[in-house]
């Protein structure tokens, strides 16, 4: 019997890793042993790479990306047979359709999307020092659809990914009928993560109970997965950063963020932070419309 995949989506730095560990837990089953190097990684990063070279009629090498992208959807068409049980897939690319008109990740068997978000001021401190780059850079990088960006001269160990700006890629995701998105902010998250984490369970497909989830949020907790990273490493770490697990909580912006790159942010992203309840000052209000 073949399985379905679910996707993890959010712009970087958002919560989404988080939510893989917690969810991955659940469906391990909450007592037995799990670390955050059993992370399952199959069908994202430098795997998904290899899986279009098998399943490919040409290496992805050879093909430019929108060349690339026309193939995806029928990969993962090929993959679902394949695969057993819930599959969770870490995405932070924006939701895109090739130019044949096809979804990327096809609805027909991947419907299902969680997807977090996350105030663009802590987004914008966390990505600098993910990436090494300068608070401006990361300002910057987040401004940018990637219309401008020039073509690859030369193919990455993984396939190319399109993250759109911070507001694409949110819009792309939550305004987005043509998949099941259960979508929360970073900041509910960690108000209430037991509430939110049985709602994207739910969402899943996993059938556990609320006690379940809140022994695997206990079980994950920041402190926690700092520690192991500082035992054990952690292999999803990219080469330019010093630590993924850094901080864990919201309103890591101040005394960080000056007030004109807040402004920038604002003047970037201001009719979507309002959408979604974030305030100039840092704060995240109510919204409405989550599900």
């Amino acid at each position: 019997m073949s399985g379905s995949f679910v996707l993890i989506a959010s712009y970087p730095k958002s919560g989404n890793t988080w939510t893989r560990i917690v969810l991955q837990r659940l469906l391990r089953g909450v007592d037995k042993p799990f670390s955050i190097n059993d992370l399952e990684a199959k069908y994202q990063g430098i795997w998904r790479r290899l899986a279009f070279d098998r399943w490919a009629p040409v290496n992805a090498a050879d093909l430019l990306q929108e060349e690339m992208e026309q193939f995806l959807p029928d990969i993962y068409r090929r993959l679902i047979p394949k695969i057993t049980g819930i599959v969770l897939v870490k995405v932070h690319e924006a939701a895109k359709r090739n130019v044949g008109g096809e979804w990327l990740y096809p609805p027909d068997c991947m419907p299902n999307v969680i997807y977090l978000v996350r105030h663009p001021y802590d987004v914008a401190v966390s990505t600098a020092h993910h990436l090494s780059v300068s608070l401006e850079s990361a300002v910057e990088i987040m401004a940018d659809d990637g219309s401008k960006r020039p073509p690859p001269t030369g193919m990455p160990e993984s396939l190319p990914q399109t993250f759109g700006s911070w507001s694409s890629n949110v819009e792309s995701w939550i305004d987005n009928d043509s998949y099941r998105v259960s979508w929360a902010r970073y900041e509910d998250i960690v108000a209430d993560p037991v509430a939110i984490f049985s709602r994207f369970a739910e969402s899943a497909g996993l059938q556990v109970s609320r006690e379940e989830v809140a022994e695997a949020t206990k079980r994950t907790e920041f402190r926690a997965l700092q520690r192991e990273e500082e035992e054990q490493g952690f292999k999803e770490r990219p080469p330019s950063s010093p630590q993924f697990f850094r901080a864990g909580i919201s309103g890591t912006w101040r005394d960080v963020l000056d007030r004109s790159l807040r402004e920038n942010l604002v003047r970037d992203h201001g009719r979507v932070m309002e959408r979604l309840g974030y305030g100039e000052d840092g704060s995240a209000g109510t919204v409405q419309g989550t599900r």
